[in-house]
């Protein structure tokens, strides 16, 4: 849960926000930042957040912060082993927050049942054959425990199949010829795909051309291109894709931003009827945060504050917010390799990195200082 300092009656509210996603910064990441900024200035109201961006790790951000009950379930890995996962779910609840006891939301971290952990690093220079399967199975689990609407968390998989394993798995046959029959059966569960990335499912920025940023050899990722566009090839004949009403040209889903997020899996949800959304700005709304930003200062905490982190995730998602709401914020970070220009267009006022011997909490303790002195 989000933890908070007692402040004086009147003075600065600060919003500290921690990247908890690659879970390289742990649940006691906020509340020692909070500690050490309100030692330094005992006048302000420090609340501190976890938020994440949709990847490994998900859940157990969202047990943490919103009191979802985990539920275990066995499902086969990527390469077909057995795999243990957890089914988040947060119940409904009635106008005064009372479990209602039906309903709710399921949260899944496909990383669990289908990440780049689960297989020998020299099985991903090549990922033919590594399946999306458990995560189908981890979908049938979360709808089997009553809930009316699943949040998917997709980063990068070892499963790299176009979310074949995964419709194949929920009974559209080994053609995908049931798949309009499959899209029927979903079509009552409001589906949800949150995704680390905005790639397509083909083409220079897709999903099998991103592979050679983890080393994959240049005739692999053209194999696997070509594959993936057979597979839409079939996909496209079996569920013919709508045709936009101005150009009548049709929508292809394999251009969607999204459909190339796990090796595919995003593209085998939206073709079930998930809507899509950036993970990070998602969960500034499903956690709460973002009605916090209006009339604070923010405090973003990272792990390495880098070209990446400006870019994507949680810091940017997050300081962009916070820009439209005209609201300061900075940057604590145990590595700061960006200087403050890349910062400036995400209204990023200064970005503080640790010094040696330092923490966290002494970070926040000497920025306190500059930004909410003691008047």
């Amino acid at each position: 849960m989000s933890a908070s300092a007692t402040p004086g009656p009147s003075g600065p509210r600060v919003v500290v926000v921690v990247d908890r996603a690659g879970e390289r910064l742990t649940a006691a990441a906020a509340a020692g930042v909070a500690q050490g900024w309100t030692r330094t200035a005992p006048h302000t109201l420090v609340e501190a957040h976890d938020c994440h961006d949709g990847g490994a790790g998900l859940t157990a951000v969202i047990a943490d912060r919103l009191g979802a009950t985990l539920h275990p379930v066995v499902v086969p890995g990527p390469a077909g082993a057995q795999v243990p996962a957890a089914v988040a779910v947060v119940s409904a609840t009635d106008g005064d927050g009372a479990d209602i006891g039906a309903g709710g939301t399921a949260y899944l971290d496909t990383a669990q049942v289908a990440g780049r952990h689960l297989v020998p690093r020299e099985r991903l220079t090549d990922p033919e054959g590594l399946s999306s399967a458990g995560v189908a199975r981890l979908l049938r689990h979360a709808r089997d425990l009553g809930v009316d609407r699943i949040v998917v968390g997709v980063g990068p998989l070892a499963a790299h199949d176009g979310g074949v394993g995964l419709l194949q798995e929920l009974g559209a046959g080994a053609d995908l010829a049931a798949l309009p029959a499959v899209r029927d059966e979903w079509d009552c569960t409001r589906l949800v795909l949150v995704t680390t990335t905005e790639a397509p499912l083909l083409g220079f920025q897709g999903a099998s051309a991103s592979l050679g940023e983890h080393g994959v050899l240049p005739e692999v990722t053209q194999r696997l291109e070509a594959r993936m566009g057979d597979l839409t090839d079939r996909v496209n004949a079996v569920l013919p894709p709508p045709r936009d009403l101005l150009t009548g040209l049709p929508h292809r889903p394999e251009r969607e931003p999204g459909s190339g997020a796990g090796g595919g899996v995003g593209y085998a949800l939206q073709l079930i009827g998930a809507r899509t959304d950036d993970g990070a700005r998602f969960l500034l709304d499903e956690l709460g945060i973002r009605t916090r930003l209006p009339g604070s200062l923010l405090v973003l905490v990272t792990d390495r504050y880098d070209y990446t982190t400006v870019h994507d995730g949680v810091v940017a998602q997050t300081a962009r917010a916070a820009l439209g709401f005209a609201t300061p914020t900075v940057v604590l970070a145990r590595e700061v390799a960006v200087g403050r220009r890349e910062g400036m267009s995400l209204g990023v006022s200064g970005a503080y990195e640790l010094r040696e011997g330092e923490d966290l909490a002494g970070l926040a303790a000497r920025v306190a200082r500059t930004w909410t002195p003691v008047r």
